[in-house]
């Protein structure tokens, strides 16, 4: 399976911070500096509120530079699920950009001979189980199973949706697009019983992997303009710095 990061993106992203911090840190410095040297009053007490307003935000701006990213994390869980299972005629891109609601819940968009699949990842701890759409946690002694207070199926259908309609914004029409929902991580213990949509985990991929291989949807170059006109979009948030907003549904 080939794997493509739009690193562009959360690098920029993260030279971005990194430049806010040092500018604001910069700032709070030499502020600091005047008010050590300052004779007037007003002006000590000016410089030495953008002292600390310099600082703060500064250090504000770099602890979010520096703290540990969601979506880097859940992609190698997701890279790691997927990688075995799929040969080079699967691409998978990690946490694309596109102008679709809810777009911090996609984590992947899978694209190959069985069409595309739109990948949100869940990180689940515990005992879960799926009856057609219905999700229930283990709680375990009496209680037993009870309903989660979310439905990761609908969550992943709505995605899937918003990315077609991009899709058909896009030019790309009648593409055979499907939601997924993987529990990449081995503390994710999914019980499937006859489920509606489709769910990825540790112990299934193999036999998800060759269910959506057996029909082809999807010739090399459908393909390979779809994950063409995903990149692009990619590139232009990069350059906006925001997702574009999504068509009201």
């Amino acid at each position: 399976m080939r794997v493509i990061r739009p690193s562009t993106l959360t690098s920029l992203e993260r030279r971005r911070s990194l430049l806010m911090a040092t500018t604001m840190l910069a700032v709070g410095v030499l502020a600091g500096q005047l008010t050590l040297l300052g004779h007037s009053t007003i002006a000590t007490g000016l410089t030495a509120s953008v002292a600390a307003i310099g600082l703060g935000v500064g250090a504000a701006w770099l602890l979010r530079a520096m703290r540990p990213n969601r979506t880097r994390a859940l992609s190698s869980a997701l890279i790691t699920l997927l990688a075995p299972t799929f040969d080079d005629t699967y691409t998978l891109v990690v946490a694309p950009r596109l102008p679709v609601r809810d777009a911090g819940r996609l984590d992947g968009i899978l694209v190959g001979p069985g069409g595309v699949r739109v990948l949100t990842v869940r990180d689940w701890v515990g005992r879960y189980r799926v009856r057609g759409r219905v999700w229930e946690f283990d709680a375990g002694g009496r209680s037993g199973w009870i309903p989660c207070r979310t439905n990761p199926g609908f969550d992943s259908v709505a995605l899937a949706e918003g990315v077609a309609r991009w899709a058909n914004d896009a030019g790309l029409r009648d593409m055979p697009i499907r939601a997924a929902i993987a529990f990449p991580r081995r503390q994710s213990t999914i019980v499937l019983e006859e489920p509606v949509d489709e769910v990825i985990t540790s112990d299934n991929a193999p036999w998800w992997a060759n269910s959506i291989g057996r029909v082809r949807r999807l010739d090399a170059a459908g393909g390979a303009r779809f994950i063409e006109h995903v990149l692009d979009a990619g590139e232009r948030t990069a350059v906006t710095g925001r997702i574009p907003s999504a068509r009201p549904s």
